[in-house]
C-alpha cells in the first residue's frame, strides 16, 4: 500500500502569499512526492475571498482568515476520513488564531490516532508564548505535548520550547535547506571590478521591520554622498504589520516608496518588482553583488532569502538577530545594526575599496552552503522523523 501522508500548510500554487515558509513546506511536498509518497495538501493559502491577499495585516484577527480556517478544518476531517492510517505534517503557527487551528488539526489527528509532527517556522514562538494568560498558556503546553515530534529551525527555536514537556528529545532542531535545486557547478565566486555597476538585492516581503526602508535610505547614501554607479533591485510584496510606524498599511507604504524614490532622484537607480521567481530570482541573484536584509521583523526565524543569497555568491548584509547568524558569519558577510542605513552603505563602500576581501566573502558563502544547506541534506532528515 503507498504511503500517505496529510500535509497542512501554505503552498507556492498561491504566488500571492509566496514567502520564505511556503517555499519550505512545497520544498518538503514536492519531495515527498518524488520519493513515492502521496500528499494530501491542506493548504492555508488559499481564502474564499479572491481579494483577502491585499487586505490582510499581519498580526491581526479578521473574520475572513476564520472562515478559512473553519472550511479548512472540514476539509481536514475529510482527509482524514478518506485516508486511513495517513500520518500528519503541519506547520505551525504563533499567532493566537493560528495556533486555535493548529490546535483543532492536532487534536483532530490524534482522536484519529495518527502521528503527528509539528513544525514551527519562525522564531517568535516564546514571546507569543510568554503574551497569553496562564490558562491559555496551559492549553498550548498540552497541545504541543500532543504532538509525537516538533521541528523547529533552530537551538534558538528549541530553546524557546522549554515549556514543552520533555522538549529537549521532543523538539528536533532542523535549519532549513534552500528550496530550490540550484546547479552548483555554475557558481562562481563574485567579484567588483574597476568600473563596475554594483548591483543590490533586497528580497522579502516589504514589511516595515524587515529593514527595506534602511534599505532606501543606504542606497539614497551610495548615490548622493559616494557617488557610486549602482543598481538596486526591491521585490517582494507590500504587506502591513501591527509594528508599522511609517506607514498605516500596505497600500500607503507603497505609495511612499514611490513617492521616497521621486524625492531621492532614485527612479533609474531603483528596480520595483511585487514578486520575482524561477529564472527572474535565480538571474537577480546571479547578477547581484549584495543581498541586503537589515531585519527586526517578531516573526523572523531563519530567512530563505539569505540561503539563497549564499548559495548564489551574493555577499549579505544582515541584521546579527534570530536565526540569521546560523547562515551569516565574518566569513562569508557582514552584520549591521537594525536602522542603520549609514552602517549598510559603509559596508558596501568598503567592499568595493577591498576586492580581494569581498571576493572572499562571496566564495566562502558558497562553501559554507554546499556545505550545510543544501535540500537533499534537508530533506533527508524531515523524511527520516516523518516516517
Amino acid at each position: 500500500m503507498k504511503k500517505k501522508i496529510i500535509a497542512v500548510g501554505t503552498t507556492t500554487q498561491n504566488n500571492t502569499l509566496v514567502n520564505g515558509q511556503s517555499m519550505m513546506f512545497q520544498l518538503i511536498v514536492d519531495s515527498l512526492q518524488k520519493r513515492g509518497i502521496e500528499i494530501i495538501i491542506i493548504d492555508y493559502g488559499l481564502s474564499i475571498y479572491k481579494d483577502f491577499k491585499d487586505k490582510r495585516i499581519s498580526g491581526n484577527f479578521s473574520f475572513i482568515k476564520l472562515l478559512d480556517n473553519f472550511f479548512l478544518t472540514f476539509k481536514y476531517i475529510g482527509a482524514l476520513v478518506a485516508n486511513p492510517g495517513a500520518k500528519i505534517y503541519i506547520n505551525t503557527a504563533q499567532s493566537k488564531v493560528g495556533f486555535i487551528r493548529n490546535s483543532i488539526f492536532i487534536y483532530l489527528g490524534k482522536l484519529f490516532n495518527r502521528k503527528v509532527v509539528g513544525h514551527q517556522f519562525g522564531a517568535n514562538y516564546e514571546n507569543f508564548y510568554n503574551s497569553q494568560p496562564r490558562w491559555f498558556k496551559k492549553i498550548i503546553k498540552k497541545t504541543l505535548d500532543k504532538t509525537d515530534v516538533f521541528i523547529v529551525e533552530g537551538d534558538y527555536t528549541k530553546n524557546q520550547m522549554s515549556f514543552v514537556k520533555n522538549y529537549q528529545e521532543h523538539v528536533v532542531s532542523i535549519p532549513n535547506g534552500l528550496p530550490e535545486k540550484i546547479d552548483v557547478s555554475k557558481i562562481l565566486p563574485k567579484k567588483i571590478n574597476e568600473n563596475d555597476e554594483i548591483r543590490l538585492l533586497y528580497l522579502s516581503n516589504l514589511i516595515e521591520s524587515k529593514g527595506y526602508w534602511d534599505v532606501l535610505e543606504a542606497v539614497k547614501i551610495l548615490n548622493s554622498q559616494y557617488n557610486i554607479k549602482l543598481k538596486a533591485i526591491f521585490a517582494g510584496k507590500f504587506l502591513g504589520d501591527v509594528d508599522d510606524t511609517i506607514a498605516q498599511n500596505a497600500n500607503e507604504a507603497k505609495k511612499l516608496f514611490f513617492l521616497k524614490l521621486n524625492e531621492y532622484g532614485l527612479q533609474d537607480i531603483v528596480e520595483y518588482y511585487e514578486g520575482l521567481y524561477s529564472v527572474k530570482k535565480a538571474e537577480a541573484f546571479m547578477h547581484s553583488h549584495f543581498f541586503i536584509l537589515p531585519s527586526y521583523y517578531c516573526n523572523e526565524g531563519q530567512p530563505v532569502s539569505v540561503l539563497e543569497a549564499i548559495a548564489y555568491g551574493c555577499v549579505p548584509i544582515v541584521t546579527e538577530y534570530r536565526l540569521i547568524p546560523l547562515m551569516v558569519n565574518k566569513k562569508n558577510g557582514f552584520f549591521v545594526p537594525k536602522k542603520s542605513p549609514n552602517e549598510i552603505a559603509n559596508k558596501i563602500f568598503w567592499c568595493i575599496e577591498n576586492t580581494e576581501e569581498y571576493n572572499k566573502k562571496s566564495k566562502n558563502g558558497i562553501d559554507f552552503f554546499n556545505s550545510n544547506f543544501t535540500a537533499e541534506l534537508y530533506i533527508d532528515k524531515i523524511f527520516n522523523l516523518i516516517n
